[in-house]
């Protein structure tokens, strides 16, 4: 499908828009309620764009911007990164000259609220859920990276809410809108896969910690702050700990007081399609 087929009015309940047009992670889908049925949400017009916020403007949350931004569908009406100005997220700041800039998303939600329709985030899994809940709670549609949340419980107030606000969510998860995915799906529909009892999951390539001396028994020393990193903000809702260059920038993936380790890093990927389909 053309860019120039999808409609402006379909973005938010559209099941293939993102998947489609982007071809990257899967469509901010239809809002579910406890019965499993759509919620109903305000569609936009024909000639009318979502003013995305986006939280997170580096490395992972840098690709969704510019995926969302590839549909033509969305104007970029602010950036929230705790790391402006930063080598990393320079690049988002010059492409999006007319958005507004933020380091804590609670003074970007404060500030300009009454201007937001939806926020992608895209920040370590432990910061997920405040931003995503406080979204949710204004009444933002969200798309937030995988893994959703750090725990079960965290996830489970997550869904509660967005039925009780009937806002369109979406979790990041690259996989489930490629081919591995339909082509499992055809393989259960098929009967070619049936009776499955266990499964083993595993992945075949190195994390970056994996490397380092197995014999740690501490966390880093504190360094000194990069002049544009807040650390306060960055820290969310996590324990405190001094700032280390091993916490920030995909580092924080190999502490478990900020990720989950590989289960969270590749997990969501490698058990998705038996968990969706079996």
């Amino acid at each position: 499908m053309q860019q120039s087929e999808v409609s402006r009015r379909s973005f938010l309940k559209n099941a293939a828009v993102l998947s489609t047009v982007a071809g990257v992670f899967p469509t901010i889908l239809t809002a579910q309620t406890g019965a499993n049925k759509p919620v109903d949400v305000k569609q936009a017009s024909a000639n009318e764009k979502i003013n995305l916020a986006c939280v997170g403007c580096g490395n992972q949350g840098a690709g969704d911007i510019k995926q969302f931004a590839a549909t033509g569908l969305i104007n970029v009406v602010a950036l929230c990164d705790v790391d402006l100005g930063a080598p990393h997220t320079t690049e988002i700041i010059e492409k999006f000259p007319e958005a507004k800039h933020f380091k804590d998303f609670r003074k970007m939600f404060d500030t300009m609220s009454n201007q937001i329709d939806a926020v992608s985030i895209g920040i370590p899994d432990f910061a997920h859920f405040a931003v995503a809940m406080t979204a949710i709670k204004l009444g933002k549609h969200v798309f937030v990276e995988k893994p959703l949340a750090r725990t079960f419980y965290q996830n489970e107030l997550l869904m509660q809410a967005a039925a009780k606000y009937k806002v369109v969510t979406q979790m990041g998860n690259q996989g489930h809108s490629e081919a591995n995915y339909f082509q499992f799906k055809a393989w259960v529909d098929a009967g070619i896969i049936k009776d499955v009892t266990a499964i083993t999951a595993h992945m075949n390539s190195s994390r970056r910690w994996h490397g380092w001396d197995p014999k740690i028994t501490h966390f880093p020393a504190g360094e000194p702050l990069p002049a544009t990193l807040d650390w306060d903000t960055w820290l969310n809702i996590a324990q405190y700990h001094d700032y280390n260059h091993d916490y920030h920038n995909g580092q924080w993936r190999c502490w478990f007081d900020f990720g989950l380790g590989a289960l969270g890093d590749w997990g969501c990927h490698i058990i998705d399609t038996a968990h969706q389909f079996l």
